[in-house]
């Protein structure tokens, strides 16, 4: 992308940018394409690549800009398919693409045409859909699966695959697929074997031409297998794949591009047929939290706090469906016209929401939120920033101290992953008992009871919700009892655990602040029971120590906003009242969790415990 930048009101033109890679635009001096005035914004808007062309994002609170015409508002994104011209204040900018992504959109959708077609010429030969499993297999019908494709790919498709101009997009595609799953395992630490339909068809000698293709272009890219992987490694590979993987691929013999070529479009089928598709790479890559299926063809992924469009897609709704049923089959759970949504969870406990018609009016969609492939511990959100060293030390002494905690935020703030963080400072003495629609905790303690709710089955019977799972608790000796989100009218039962000796209870609720965390409990609590409202604010009072609230900034990144105590009720109102210990202020380097200066009621009884040092509470109040 050529970005040439032209200044109205001293008529000054220059280049501003030149390079494949997506650029950033602002006044700050680490933009790529920097606008000297007090009008921009520090990062003003940012332009990526996207698989049908580039995809400019104007930055929440920055000034409007003007592509072609038409005024783009804070927030908002759209969709650059050709040469454009952009105004923001007083500069012009003309974005011209020298590589013309519109033809590598074209041959996206012919790859995937192919996919298709390749899919359907499989299921048409052999009838996989009545009986066929992977943990079934002989090796007589693997045997029969792989000559089978291999017939199709040197047969009636050798033309499309090996001699014609989607060759090198199909060589790529598969050695990006291939450095992804080696960033994986470096990550991850996987050294499991593959299942047997993962390993159809390879050649030993062959894998190792391509593993050592595929160090060749990581060590292009500055990762070194002998080195620890830097956290940013897929940003690293993103922005310098195609520069890195071209030379790599023209050294390649021709055995071995034939050979990965095959290996990539069988891989895909196979995921298609056995695995979970399109989605099999995109949950392999570390740095991916959300993909959303909008249409069968249509892929979002959400990393760094950003959404982008990703190359793949499904061949039809039809596989679309067959991977949703695969994913809550297991679980006891089922999706038709008559129950046209489902809750589910992935083993590594990813959650999954799908949909699909009526009420999916344009095909099946899927949400998945995943859980990253480690743990992440306190040290980690210390070192992205999303909480401070004093906020740790007085969570830490509110956790021991057996505090009832309510964490609030809105959705994808990190709630959950605050919530296994928070417990991961409970003593491994306790009795935990966890309970959730979609079992995502991972709690490391040894004692550990979790539970998860059922739907009702064909009948409509048999359905076990979280406030029949939260009554059930109560006769199971918890020492803690941790539900996994309150939404409806389960906050009752919830509330009364917390008031009836179960003290350090925790749970997470969607809200936008700590005082709507505690008017959204009001309302579920009288959804649930016939009390009034005065009755419901007291048992509020009584129950919930803490709130943490958590915000999504600007930025992407997540972190924790607020941290209030819950100090009783208005002698007047008679509504909850909040006091903040801690909220986020801005500073010269950005926002900071920050101590108020107030002392919440139970600080003396933390500190005679041990739990929380006085000295340093004050220091970090004067600071």
């Amino acid at each position: 992308m050529k970005v040439l930048v032209q200044n109205t009101l001293t008529n000054r033109q220059w280049v501003a940018f030149d390079r494949a890679a997506g650029f950033s635009i602002g006044r700050d001096s680490g933009c790529e394409v920097r606008l000297d005035s007090r009008f921009v914004s520090a990062v003003h808007a940012r332009v990526e690549r996207a698989d049908r062309g580039w995809e400019i994002e104007v930055l929440p609170g920055a000034n409007p800009v003007e592509i072609d015409g038409k005024q783009l508002s804070s927030g908002q994104k759209a969709l650059i398919t050709g040469p454009a011209r952009m105004r923001i204040m007083e500069f012009v900018l003309t974005l011209i693409d020298e590589e013309r992504p519109t033809r590598q959109v074209d041959l996206s959708e012919q790859l995937n045409e192919l996919q298709n077609l390749l899919h359907a010429n499989v299921l048409r030969r052999l009838d996989l859909r009545a009986g066929w499993s992977p943990s079934e297999f002989s090796p007589e019908e693997a045997e029969q699966l792989n000559r089978l494709v291999d017939d199709l790919l040197l047969g009636e498709f050798r033309s499309q695959v090996f001699e014609s101009e989607l060759t090198p997009l199909i060589i790529r595609r598969a050695m990006r697929s291939r450095l992804g799953d080696w960033v994986f395992r470096r990550i991850s630490g996987e050294k499991k074997e593959p299942a047997a339909w993962q390993t159809l068809g390879q050649n030993a000698d062959m894998e190792a031409a391509v593993r050592a293709a595929v160090l060749k272009v990581a060590a292009r890219l500055g990762l070194a297998e002998n080195r620890p992987l830097p956290p940013n490694a897929e940003d690293i590979i993103d922005a310098g794949f195609e520069g890195a993987v071209a030379p790599v691929v023209q050294e390649m013999l021709e055995n071995v591009r034939t050979y990965l070529a095959a290996s990539y479009l069988k891989k895909s089928l196979y995921d298609i047929i056995f695995g979970l598709g399109p989605l099999e790479d995109l949950l392999r890559s570390p740095s991916i939290t959300e993909i959303m299926v909008t249409t069968p063809s249509q892929i979002y992924i959400e990393r760094n706090g950003r959404i982008v469009r990703v190359a793949q897609a499904f061949p039809s709704a039809e596989s679309a469906i067959s991977v949703i049923e695969r994913i809550v089959a297991p679980l006891g759970r089922r999706i038709d016209r008559s129950r046209p949504l489902v809750d589910a969870r992935l083993r590594d406990g990813s959650r999954v929401n799908a949909i699909i018609e009526p009420l999916a009016v344009r095909g099946p969609c899927i949400t998945i939120r995943k859980f990253p492939v480690f743990h992440v511990s306190v040290e980690d959100l210390l070192r992205w920033g999303s909480i401070t060293r004093p906020a740790v030390a007085l969570l830490r002494a509110c956790v021991l101290n057996k505090c009832n905690i309510l964490i609030s935020g809105g959705t994808g703030s990190g709630k959950t992953t605050l919530l296994n963080v928070l417990s991961a400072m409970i003593p491994g003495s306790e009795r935990l008992i966890t309970i959730e629609d979609s079992a995502e905790l991972r709690l490391q303690q040894e004692h550990v009871v979790s539970l998860e709710t059922k739907p009702p089955n064909v009948e409509g019977t048999g359905e076990y919700r979280i406030r029949d799972l939260v009554r059930n608790a109560l006769r199971m000796r918890p020492d803690r009892i941790i539900v996994g989100e309150c939404r409806g009218d389960e906050a009752v039962d919830m509330l009364q655990a917390m008031n009836t000796g179960h003290r350090g209870s925790m749970t997470t609720i969607h809200a936008n602040s700590a005082l709507d965390a505690i008017s959204r409990l009001e309302t579920m609590v009288l959804m649930g029971a016939d009390i009034p409202l005065a009755a419901v604010r007291r048992q509020i009072a009584q129950a919930i120590h803490l709130v943490v609230h958590l915000e999504r900034i600007s930025t992407g990144e997540r972190m924790v906003y607020q941290i209030s105590e819950v100090t009783g009720l208005h002698p007047h109102t008679g509504e909850v009242e909040l006091r903040d210990i801690m909220l986020a202020r801005r500073f010269a380097d950005g926002l900071r969790l920050h101590p108020t200066g107030y002392m919440p009621t139970f600080l003396p009884e933390m500190v005679d415990r041990g739990f929380l040092e006085l000295r340093s509470w004050f220091e970090q109040v004067r600071a």
